[in-house]
């Protein structure tokens, strides 16, 4: 390998590090103060770069939070990926093995992140269109396994109940997400669990 390359190598590397690293102060920003407190100059002094040096990476506040929160979204898209092509388990494990995968995620993360970045893609037509792109891809997904567990339901009905479960895991950032109280009449079950049997209910109703 020649000289110049191994250098371009290694400045990729570096480049990034520094990068992840900035990602990763700056979702750690997010969940602290929200993200109309962030300032550029800000996210710099926590990361211990210069401006120009974060400008290196992220030109604009704006893209600084693109890149954030699409990162974000990506990772749990490849999560749902995996769980679909995973072999081994009939419709209905997959099915619930989707559902327990967002709301753990949603018990697990930031709720303050999650729902700016929702208020964020609004305001993003690229990332926004991507996400409307997900919510029909996984709500194809859980109608054709609704199909496969339940064949004497016609496809309205698979499409309907598809679209009330993943309505019911996005709200779950809504009702049991991170900062929220336990809900004291439901005692003894965890808003997780309690989601998860409505989600059964209405697979095997």
């Amino acid at each position: 390998m020649a000289v110049t390359e191994a250098l371009d190598i290694e400045r990729e590397s570096k480049g990034g590090r520094t990068r992840r690293r900035i990602m990763a102060e700056v979702q750690s920003m997010i969940d602290e103060v929200g993200i109309h407190a962030i300032s550029q100059d800000a996210v710099a002094r926590r990361v211990g770069i210069t401006q120009s040096a974060l400008r290196h990476h992220f030109p604009t506040r704006e893209s600084m939070f693109d890149a954030i929160f699409d990162h974000i979204f990506s990772g749990f898209y490849l999560s749902a990926e995996r769980v679909l092509l995973e072999p081994g388990h009939d419709p209905r494990q997959r099915l619930l093995m989707l559902c327990e995968l967002h709301l753990d995620y949603v018990v697990s993360e930031s709720d303050r992140v999650a729902l700016q970045s929702f208020a964020h893609y609004v305001d993003n037509a690229e990332l926004l269109a991507r996400q409307s792109g997900w919510y029909h891809w996984i709500t194809d997904h859980y109608a054709a396994l609704l199909g496969a567990i339940r064949p004497e339901l016609d496809g309205t009905t698979c499409r309907g109940r598809a679209l009330a479960i993943l309505t019911m895991s996005i709200g779950a950032w809504i009702t049991i997400g991170r900062s929220r109280p336990a809900w004291p009449s439901l005692p003894g079950i965890a808003g997780r669990d309690a989601l998860l049997r409505a989600i059964e209910h209405l697979i095997d109703a």
